[in-house]
Formats: structure tokens, C-alpha cells, sequence
């Protein structure tokens, strides 16, 4: 399985509430960027930024397992997985799709 089939079976794994989902949805529209379909990269960096969290670790992590360092770009499906590993990341969880999966 390639890493973006990977990403669309992690979104599948994980399920939002609907709270979440309306929080999620703001937050995606605020990093949208020119081209259909892509954040832009410099609005998501910033929102991790905002999360207070250790950049380097989270940076790498995040973006390597949410799926978006392999297809070069956030996706929605993987801007939503690295919400919810920022959150679990937040909470003292680890940062791994396991930590998301079904929550």
C-alpha cells in the first residue's frame, strides 16, 4: 500500500465527532490555498506553530505519518489525521495513527 492509499485508509480510521468536524472544517478553510483540493503549506505550518507543541518533533512526525510529506502537500484527509495527532499530542498521547484510530 503506497502512502497516500495509507492516508485514506488512516481518514477512514479515525471518526470525529461533530464537534470536530465543524472545528476541522473551520480550520481547513482558513489554510485553503490557491490550488483546488491543497492547503497552503505556510497556513498549516502556522497552525502547528500555534499548538505549542515541540516544532521539530511534531513537524517531521506529523507530517510523515498523517501521510502529507509523501504526497509533497496537505490533502483533506491528511490535514484532518494531523489534527487529530496534534490533539493526541496535546493530550500527552504519542504521535502515532494508533493513538487516533477509532477515536
Amino acid at each position: 500500500m503506497d502512502q497516500e492509499s495509507a492516508a485514506a485508509s488512516g481518514a477512514s480510521l479515525i471518526s470525529l465527532t461533530e464537534h470536530e468536524q465543524r472545528y476541522y472544517s473551520g480550520l481547513h478553510a482558513l489554510c485553503q490555498a490557491d490550488a483546488p483540493g491543497k492547503l497552503s503549506s505556510c497556513k498549516v505550518a502556522e497552525l502547528f506553530k500555534a499548538s505549542q507543541l515541540p516544532p521539530e518533533s511534531l513537524h517531521k512526525q506529523v507530517t510523515e505519518i498523517c501521510g502529507a510529506k509523501h504526497l509533497g502537500y496537505f490533502g483533506t484527509a491528511q490535514f484532518y489525521i494531523a489534527l487529530k495527532l496534534l490533539a493526541a499530542a496535546q493530550s500527552g498521547l504519542p504521535v502515532r495513527l494508533e493513538s487516533v484510530a477509532g477515536s
